[in-house]
């Protein structure tokens, strides 16, 4: 399966054009500026739904009982309303996530799960990268590729259903820690094998590792780098890995850095190569960083997500 969708992939970088440009649409915010928590009010407000939908995916999926299930994690309105469309929880490769519609908010949602099973922690640490792309020098991360190709095909029918259904709704593909580096792989599997989601698609991301070598990075940023929103908190050790030195590990832009517990903000941009923005989270020494920076994106996952984690 994997490798037919390297193929399809192949085919779709080959048929679609390039989208060079860069920029954080709609949500008004400039590469290599300062913001101030309360000139964002509403990049809050989006941080914190999308983070609620990576959460009810971790927290939901593992209870198998629904939204009222998962605590907090799952009040909010923005999970509450939605309307479920399809879940999967695999074993091998591992992967967990939802599809869903909010139809106030006029989403479609494809959300994926973080590290919330034992056995998840064999994928995070499959760092050995393998080709993206059968027969070019593009390479990713092999454990988070295999959760993504081993289940991205189920969902294309029923995104492309809802995308009948609900013309004028956007796609919103999201996922913290480990299910980050999912929606970004999905989100560029699927670019390419549904009509139209390049035009209706968002990938937010919190917490996310590195998913690529630059070469990925680069083509990532130019198929969905001007759509794409890689939020990181300030001194999110998750973030940091793999470490550039391994195999090449870069990361893709655009990234929305958390500076501070009050939600200050400094929008990062790469530039060429796999020169990170030295200051955005790049800044901080790994050995200043701690993982409660990785559970706490403006308050989420919320204390009582840890009731959910950990089972096998």
């Amino acid at each position: 399966m994997r490798k037919a969708w390297a193929i399809f992939a192949l085919c779709g970088l080959l048929l679609i054009p390039e989208n060079v440009a860069m920029g954080y649409r709609d949500v008004d915010l400039v590469p290599g500026h300062y913001y101030s928590a309360r000139e964002i009010g509403h990049v809050h407000d989006l941080i914190r739904r999308y983070m609620r939908y990576s959460t009810a995916a971790t927290s939901f999926v593992e209870l198998s009982a629904g939204w009222r299930s998962c605590g907090s994690a799952c009040s909010s309105p923005d999970v509450q309303d939605v309307m479920l469309n399809m879940t999967w929880s695999v074993d091998s490769p591992l992967s967990d996530g939802f599809v869903s519609v909010h139809h106030h908010h006029k989403e479609i949602v494809v959300a994926w799960a973080g590290t919330h099973r034992y056995r998840a922690l064999l994928t995070d640490m499959a760092v050995f990268p393998v080709p993206y792309i059968i027969g070019a020098s593009i390479n990713v991360h092999s454990g988070f590729l295999d959760s993504v190709r081993g289940v991205v095909h189920r969902l294309v029918p029923h995104l492309e259903q809802l995308m009948r259904d609900y013309p004028d709704y956007m796609v919103i593909f999201t996922g913290h820690s480990k299910g980050g580096a999912e929606a970004v792989l999905s989100a560029l599997d699927l670019v390419r094998s549904i009509d139209g989601l390049r035009q209706r698609i968002r990938v937010w991301t919190f917490g996310q590792p590195r998913v690529g070598d630059v070469q990925f990075a680069s083509l990532y940023n130019q198929q969905l780098g001007a759509v794409t929103y890689r939020v990181t908190s300030f001194g999110d050790p998750v973030v940091a890995v793999p470490p550039r030195f391994l195999f090449g590990y870069c990361h893709h832009n655009l990234e929305i850095w958390l500076m501070n517990n009050e939600g200050d903000v400094y929008v990062g941009h790469n530039r060429t190569g796999c020169s990170e923005d030295p200051r955005a989270s790049s800044s901080i020494d790994f050995y200043d960083r701690s993982i409660a920076w990785h559970k706490n994106y403006l308050g989420l996952p919320p204390t009582d997500h840890a009731e959910a984690e950990f089972s096998w």
